[in-house]
């Protein structure tokens, strides 16, 4: 079965690279690359993810420079780590569509503002953006706390024992901030990690990285033909179901709200659930960015998406480097300890000052972006102000942010981490890139930020933190690693 599968396959990137335009490919031999093979082009010479991916871009970059080609297949991919060159790609009005590989996200997350384009993107960027104003996140402080104290709990029974596996932990602990934040629902997935809802996002999350490294099973009929295609339908069963609860029971609280008394929270939902509420809100206004309860659907599962497993990396590589270095980690405990003592539940304010804990976390996303690559679809001929080259219709552009922000000559000594490093101004407006840049970057960036501040600094507030050095990087749809990163933990006080 599986050569009839293979086979298949060659014979249908043969009939795609025989009737692929010429003009592409003579396009591409004016930008430099590796020497491609006939059909296959880069595949067998190239790593795109995986543990050998950073070695290879390094390679790369070495030989052909900051903008290089590569072809996977019949498909002609344009990589970049030059900030000028990545400005002309993520500030342009008219780039804004996304590689072809968002499109394994689009039967979880539809028409959410991650894969959506065009008019619809458009509509709910700008219908969204009023939901991550200051004052709204200023009543997401408490959930994040809460969260953080329940993670102090879980994790209270290493302290003094061997080394364990911190990714775990922070995954569970940002589902659960993510989920009361974006539903209103406490999913309690710390204290009950085993349940249907956290193990079906794991599973979900490794069928898509599997269909991402496989060029194979981007394709139809192999995808359906292996039975992956019947694994991610039944995790996306699940996956939807638990929005879709939280909106019909969030409806039904709003229609009978006259007759339920301040206990009377059907399914786990809260008073106030600032983005579902909103949208839910736009909805009943008949906003043309949400007409239906799926629209609504769609961008719930979305910012659950976005805000569950870039913090999860987020947290646990900012653990890890501060138990790598018990000098910054001491220097954050001082500022930590001095702004929240004696505060039974610290403020947004509070947070704002922390001053060297935001350094701290910049640089953790400096070296370790939980996002480390990102994508576009040229969907026109696009000049490229640094490099000179012109990228022909049709191509995948790919931002590596990981090597960028390892560049010598944007940030000096790179591989060490120095927080104070954000001290100074950066170099190039588009070098720093953890949230992405221009008209589509992270609209949920000041989220993020806000609750890895409160997340570290009660952790550290806490404990004092070790980490076992060894670690090895995969690079996949999001920076994980092979074998850890593994801390030990001793109590404060």
């Amino acid at each position: 079965m599986d050569f009839f599968l293979y086979l298949s396959a060659i014979l249908a990137v043969v009939l795609i690279w025989l009737l692929f335009p010429n003009r592409m490919s003579r396009m591409a031999r004016k930008i430099p690359g590796p020497r491609a093979l006939p059909i296959f082009g880069n595949i067998f010479n190239f790593i795109v993810i995986g543990p050998k991916a950073p070695e290879c871009w390094k390679k790369q970059m070495e030989t052909y420079g900051n903008t290089f080609r590569v072809w996977l297949g019949p498909q002609l991919h344009v990589f970049m780590v030059d900030p000028e060159d990545i400005k002309a790609i993520l500030s342009s009005q008219s780039l804004l569509t996304k590689s072809e590989s968002y499109k394994t996200l689009v039967p979880w997350l539809k028409t959410g503002l991650l894969v959506s384009t065009g008019k619809l993107w458009q509509m709910r960027r700008k219908a969204i953006t009023p939901t991550f104003h200051f004052k709204i996140l200023d009543e997401f402080v408490p959930i994040f706390y809460k969260c953080s104290k329940i993670l102090l709990d879980c994790i209270k029974d290493k302290v003094g024992q061997e080394p364990f596996l911190i990714t775990g932990f922070m995954s569970n602990c940002a589902l659960d901030t993510i989920a009361e934040t974006a539903m209103g629902t406490e999913l309690k997935a710390q204290t009950n990690p085993q349940s249907e809802y956290p193990t079906s996002i794991l599973r979900m999350t490794t069928v898509l990285v599997e269909r991402v490294a496989n060029p194979l099973l981007g394709m139809e009929p192999l995808y359906t033909l292996s039975g992956r295609r019947k694994v991610e339908s039944d995790l996306l069963k699940i996956l939807f179901s638990l929005p879709r609860e939280v909106i019909r029971g969030k409806k039904y609280f709003k229609s009978n709200r006259k007759n339920i008394t301040p206990s009377d929270e059907a399914f786990g939902i809260k008073k106030k659930t600032a983005f579902l509420e909103l949208l839910l809100e736009m909805k009943e206004n008949n906003a043309p960015a949400f007409q239906t309860d799926k629209d609504v659907q769609d961008e719930v599962i979305t910012f659950m998406f976005e805000g569950h497993d870039t913090t999860t990396m987020a947290l646990t590589y900012t653990t890890w480097l501060l138990g790598m270095h018990p000098d910054e980690q001491e220097k954050l405990y001082q500022e930590v300890s001095s702004i929240l003592e004696g505060k039974a539940e610290p403020s947004m304010e509070d947070y704002s000052k922390m001053e060297y804990l935001e350094r701290v976390i910049k640089e953790s996303l400096r070296l370790y972006p939980p996002v480390p690559i990102i994508g576009r679809e040229a969907i026109e001929d696009v000049l490229l102000p640094s490099s000179g080259f012109l990228i022909p219709k049709g191509t995948q552009i790919t931002i590596i942010i990981y090597a960028l922000h390892r560049r010598e000559d944007l940030f000096p000594d790179a591989e060490k981490f120095n927080p104070d490093r954000f001290l100074e101004q950066q170099k190039h407006p588009y070098a720093f890139l953890p949230f992405s840049a221009g008209p589509r970057n992270c609209i949920g960036q000041k989220f993020a930020m806000l609750e890895l501040k409160v997340m570290i600094s009660n952790l550290v507030l806490h404990y004092k933190i070790k980490s076992k050095k060894d670690m090895i990087l995969n690079p996949e749809m999001l920076l994980r690693s092979e074998n850890g990163p593994y801390i030990s933990i001793t109590p404060r006080n």
